[in-house]
């Protein structure tokens, strides 16, 4: 039998539990969220803003106002130019997205002592349909990765991430935009280039860059790619001028390099390039009145010839349309041929010994194939055609329809060779490390 001491102790030990779980369920109706929560600055979509003003009142320096124009942004104050697009509209999606760290209330002296007092940044932004909002920046807290701000003139000081003030705070330079010329690398179909070494003009044919001028010869794709996307996306360090006065002081006026490119619908952009400044050049895009200045990368971009954009390669042939190959030289004749019911397969036809036997015929294919030279020569000397009267080193291409590529080579004159196909009339200097690996035995072969 329980005795009535031990039910009056379980009694008052279950009132107890019931009057703490009443009061921690009422703790938990009345308690506030936590201050550290983040939520949106904004309730704004990033397409809707139409219209940005940026001004810093504790600098005085002139507010810079900008406007979407046809989806474009573009800066009508303190000028009127185009601005630098996804720097623009990096700093819209970080408007939109921007979230409260915490906040805090914004007395007369805390304002003051946040650097708010005046702001170091204000920003004013519109949407499409009228509603503006603001926002001003402070100093950074003590971390330094967050900022203090005040959201739509609120009472409270929010502390928001710096990122925001960063973009905001770049100035005119920052925000305008760099670009050295408006193309699209990969809208471009022709372009010419005037410089010292001459002129160049190349056209793109079925996606593969060819020479117009100042021969018919073959650019190297890779190259003309590289220069192409490195014009296209090269910015300029300073500005000259924003006009286009005094052009011979800047040596626009007969400029050193003149660069044109035209796109798949016909437009033209050109740039010209004058007299040096230091490690800089000074510069203009002729559809816009700026003067500017490149850096010597860009610089010498623009100083390149005939030799550092055509195609370097001694030999374009493909490997799968080759069925015979005869190379000569000091070990003597070897022949090789596809093998009958097994194309994938290479055998000897000569020396009789090896007759019949497997061969690595791709060797001596992917030595030629990659074969690049250091120069070519498209108007020899008499001296230099005599090294190939004699040639230490010939191989015989014949491909599926019977055509045959041959390729001679030189002694050693110093340290390069010379080198030339039956299918363009210009040499190729090389150097002369590639014949030896040509000097192909037999036994090098057998597979």
């Amino acid at each position: 039998m329980i005795k009535k001491t031990t039910l009056l102790l379980v009694f008052c030990a279950v009132v107890l539990g019931a009057v703490a779980y009443y009061f921690d369920w009422k703790r938990g109706q009345n308690a506030k969220p936590p201050e550290d929560v983040l939520k949106p600055a904004y309730s704004v979509h990033a397409a809707d803003v139409v219209s940005l003003t940026i001004a810093h009142p504790a600098a005085g320096t002139p507010d810079i106002r900008l406007k979407k124009d046809g989806g474009v942004w573009v800066i009508v104050q303190p000028m009127e130019t185009l601005a630098d697009q996804s720097t623009i509209n990096a700093i819209i999606d970080q408007i939109a997205a921007v979230e409260v760290i915490q906040a805090e209330p914004g007395t007369a002296d805390r304002r003051k002592a946040y650097g708010l007092d005046p702001p170091q940044i204000s920003v004013e932004f519109q949407l499409q349909n009228g509603t503006k909002h603001t926002l001003a920046f402070g100093d950074k807290d003590f971390a330094g990765d967050s900022v203090y701000a005040i959201v739509d003139g609120a009472q409270n000081v929010s502390l928001l991430p710096d990122l925001l003030s960063t973009g905001l705070g770049k100035g005119l330079d920052g925000l305008r935009d760099r670009a050295v010329l408006h193309i699209d690398s990969a809208q471009v179909t022709s372009f010419s280039l005037k410089n010292s070494s001459g002129d160049l003009a190349l056209t793109k044919e079925k996606g593969q860059w060819k020479f117009t001028e100042p021969s018919h010869s073959v650019a190297s794709q890779d190259a003309v790619n590289a220069f192409t996307q490195a014009v296209a996306t090269a910015n300029w360090t300073a500005v000259a001028s924003e006009k286009p006065e005094s052009l011979p002081r800047y040596g626009l006026a007969n400029p050193a390099i003149t660069f044109t490119a035209t796109d798949s619908k016909g437009a033209k952009s050109s740039l010209v390039v004058g007299k040096r400044d230091g490690n800089t050049y000074f510069a203009r895009d002729l559809a816009r009145p700026v003067i500017f200045s490149i850096d010597e990368e860009l610089h010498t971009k623009f100083s390149q010839g005939l030799d550092d954009l055509r195609d370097k390669f001694v030999v374009h042939a493909t490997a799968a349309d080759i069925e015979q190959i005869q190379i000569r030289n000091i070990n003597g004749s070897i022949v090789l041929s596809r093998k009958k019911g097994n194309p994938d397969q290479w055998v000897f036809d000569t020396p009789a010994d090896q007759k019949g036997k497997s061969a690595a015929g791709d060797k001596i294919i992917d030595a030629i194939t990659t074969l690049q030279a250091e120069q070519i020569i498209d108007h020899p000397t008499a001296n230099v055609l005599l090294q190939l009267a004699n040639p230490v080193v010939s191989v015989a291409f014949t491909d599926k329809n019977r055509q045959v590529l041959t390729v001679r080579f030189s002694k050693p004159a110093g340290d390069f060779v010379y080198a030339h196909t039956s299918d363009n009339p210009s040499l190729f200097k090389l150097k002369k490390g590639f014949v030896d690996d040509l000097n192909f035995k037999a036994a090098d072969l057998v597979f």
